[in-house]
């Protein structure tokens, strides 16, 4: 093989790596949830809406991910759902008005089984807001970074 032949497959070789470890330092949203907050959305999703704040320099924001299933039988079991969470509630309207997300657009909540916490030990400060309904097989993620 002539040096031509091995620069251009050399090159191409390297920008191969360069494309797979792109994909994997910029994950699509659910990666994204997952490496934030270790929890992984089951397979077969499709992204219907997202909507986030401009990030300050520490990663400080909002964040809005709206997920559909075909099948969302595996979503039944993610978390421990609440029927009426009050304060869950509360959070996710005010990060959906601080998100300037239309309300027109929002979750009926009386139609919503709900988790709201924070499972990340790197700031206790920040929150999720995960609403599930069950009858449009829709899953909205709403995160918080303070």
């Amino acid at each position: 093989m002539n040096r031509k032949k091995r620069w251009i497959l050399s090159s191409a070789g390297v920008v191969l790596a360069l494309l797979l470890a792109g994909c994997a330092l910029f994950p699509d949203d659910a990666g994204a949830i997952y490496l934030n907050w270790g929890l992984e959305l089951p397979k077969g999703y499709t992204v219907v809406y997202e909507r986030e704040t401009e990030a300050s320099f520490g990663g400080d924001g909002l964040r809005c991910h709206v997920f559909t299933w075909q099948d969302s039988s595996a979503l039944e079991e993610l978390l421990p759902w609440s029927e009426e969470d009050a304060e869950g509630t509360i959070l996710a309207k005010e990060m959906l008005e601080e998100l300037e997300v239309p309300e027109e657009t929002w979750p009926d909540f009386s139609a919503c089984l709900s988790w709201h916490g924070n499972i990340r030990e790197e700031d206790p400060r920040d929150q999720l807001v995960i609403l599930y309904i069950p009858e449009g097989e829709t899953l909205w993620v709403l995160e918080s970074f303070v």
